[in-house]
């Protein structure tokens, strides 16, 4: 199993290879002679920035697909650059959002780390010589550029983490396919480093729209994840339903001030005092009741008011390739899915419940976000942690070598059911949710949760979602408006969720859901 596994890649890649880069392009990898390498999971920032900390250790870093990072106007890395206040009220602004649920001590820490963080990271050479990139596709396309050249690398492309190797309770090995081919890596480090499930939704604003496959994988392996109820919705996603699909929103500098909605009539609504997480509800209780909502950002290009700058020059022209024009017409938006705050819990160095287990970015659940995300927290978090796991894991003592490559994998499918669920996903799981439409939405789900990744995911998602009776946040309940008086985290274990999904059926006296094979 373990001896060699073949990997298709394409012509630019292997042209690296062949001009002497350090990043491995091979054709054939051997993963015997990768034995006992960190394996990092996903090749998105948070990825590629653990692979850079870990200065000249030896690791391997797997991508499911070409990597790549697209730029939706969420302007994380402006907001970042642009930030005036101190890390102190940085962080105050963190708790409000967060709701009680923001760890203290992590956003503190964070916080703390800011400036150091952002400073190392100008240091490397493109970024010292030619200054900040204006959007995070290309800070990708930078960083992934200096890792390429990195020779204790091996990047491995199209390929999937599909289960981990557990030997007492650690990690001892890591389950690889590419293609229809399957291999077992000899490791004992395996940092998750993927995106969350924004892509359930269907009309996600994420970069790889990402099913919570890290997340699946972990839960199935027994480690503990936390809030996974927390999506945070862009309330202005463009609205192109020539399109199919949702691919850009409107840079936040452009509403964050004032803010103009309309329906189709022209009839205003009233988006005064609401936040980012209200707004996303404002506008999918309008859409839900089958009414068009539109952004009037006409103040804000006229006269004194006017904005300019790069990353709006991209906006406009955006906007120009499905022939919208913001300074003469109202936009069509809708709130649409932009990232997932739960996860897989993890302290602020990555560790998780299961030794020899890291997680870092949109799949790690390390309390610095609590009930909603601001803008530029969740780059912020991947820049500052991935320094902490990558020492974290060079720190951790070097343990004897287990030989699990004979093991013969139990598989469950990555993503055969990703289509039927989307549906439940968001009738469920949107802006403003209801507990019956959870329920229904929950058993149907659960039905396929035992054998498919997205099930699972999806499943965890409705279970948090129903057992947190109360708004708080990203997350509204329309049965139960209020804000409870004690903010709970919930987590949960895969080996559970049959019977709490017992437990809900119970409760509304749902009968026939007592005889779902859930798992």
């Amino acid at each position: 199993m373990s001896e060699k596994m073949d990997f298709d890649w394409n012509c630019k890649n292997r042209a690296r290879q062949r001009k002497g880069c350090g990043m491995v392009a091979a054709h054939t990898v051997n993963l015997e002679k990768l034995r006992g390498q960190p394996l990092i999971v996903g090749a998105g920032i948070a990825g590629v920035l653990v692979a850079l900390h870990m200065n000249d250790a030896p690791c391997i870093l797997i991508a499911g697909r070409e990597p790549q990072v697209t730029d939706t106007g969420a302007d994380s890395l402006f907001s970042l650059l642009k930030e005036t206040g101190s890390p102190a009220e940085r962080a105050a602004r963190t708790l409000r959002a967060g709701k009680g649920l923001a760890r203290l001590d992590v956003v503190q820490c964070i916080m703390g780390r800011m400036d150091q963080a952002l400073t190392g990271l100008a240091q490397f050479d493109f970024i010292r010589t030619h200054g900040w990139p204006d959007t995070e596709s290309a800070l990708y396309a930078i960083l992934f550029g200096i890792l390429a050249k990195r020779k204790n690398v091996t990047i491995i492309p199209a390929t999937a983490l599909r289960q981990l190797v557990l030997v007492e309770g650690h990690v001892r090995g890591a389950v690889l396919a590419t293609g229809d081919r399957i291999g077992i890596l000899d490791t004992n480090v395996v940092i998750m480093a993927g995106s969350g499930a924004c892509g359930l939704f269907g009309d996600d604003l994420g970069s790889s729209h990402g099913t919570g496959a890290c997340m699946a994988i972990a839960a199935r392996a027994g480690a503990t994840l936390c809030d996974m109820e927390f999506v945070r919705f862009d309330p202005f996603a463009l609205s192109i339903e020539t399109t199919g699909k949702t691919s850009f929103a409107v840079p936040p500098l452009l509403w964050e001030e004032s803010v103009s909605l309309l329906n189709e009539s022209g009839h205003r609504l009233d988006g005064t005092g609401k936040d980012s997480d209200g707004l996303a509800r404002l506008v999918q209780q309008n859409k839900d009741t089958g009414h068009s909502v539109f952004l009037d950002l006409s103040k804000q290009f006229s006269g004194q008011s006017v904005v300019a700058g790069d990353h709006l020059d991209r906006f406009l022209k955006q906007c120009g390739n499905v022939g919208l024009d913001p300074r003469k017409e109202a936009l069509p938006v809708k709130a649409a899915a932009a990232f997932h705050i739960g996860g897989i819990m993890a302290d602020i160095a990555g560790r998780t419940s299961i030794a020899g287990l890291w997680a870092c970015g949109e799949c790690a659940s390390t309390g610095l976000h609590g009930a909603s995300a601001l803008p530029g927290n969740a780059l912020l978090e991947m820049i500052v942690c991935s320094e902490m796991v990558a020492e974290s894991v060079l720190n951790e003592s070097k343990n004897m070598q287990v030989d699990v490559s004979m093991i013969t994998p139990d598989l469950s499918v990555p993503n055969g059911a990703e289509g039927m669920l989307r549906p439940f996903v968001k009738m469920a799981l949107g802006p403003v949710r209801e507990g019956a439409s959870l329920r229904q939405a929950l058993f149907r789900v659960s039905r396929l949760a035992s054998c498919d990744d997205a099930a699972l995911v999806a499943q965890m998602m409705m279970i948090s979602a129903c057992q947190r009776e109360e708004s708080r946040g990203a997350h509204f309940r329309s049965d139960f408006t209020a804000e409870a008086s004690v903010a709970l985290h919930t987590e949960l274990c895969e080996k559970s969720l049959a019977a709490m999904v017992r437990s809900i059926a119970y409760n509304v006296h749902d009968l026939n859901t007592m005889d779902l094979q859930t798992h």
